[in-house]
């Protein structure tokens, strides 16, 4: 396990976190019943939304070399 974390890249690293948040937020939406749907359970979905644009926009400032959120 040490040889792969030393052997990948920061930014394939962020997009593997960026890419699994991805998935399960679309697994979570494919399961939605608007029928039983329920405040709880909206703020589940809102909360790993909110996780996975954080990991994309990390991954976005890696793969794109910025050193800041204070783009020009």
């Amino acid at each position: 396990m040490i040889r792969l974390a030393a052997a990948t890249s920061p930014v394939d690293l962020a997009w593997a976190a960026f890419d699994a948040a991805a998935l399960r937020l679309n697994y979570l939406y494919r399961l939605v019943d608007l029928t039983t749907d329920t405040p709880a359970d909206r703020a589940q979905r809102m909360k790993l939304a909110g996780e996975t644009a954080r990991l994309w926009d990390e991954w976005r400032k890696l793969f794109l070399g910025e050193e800041s959120g204070d783009a020009a």
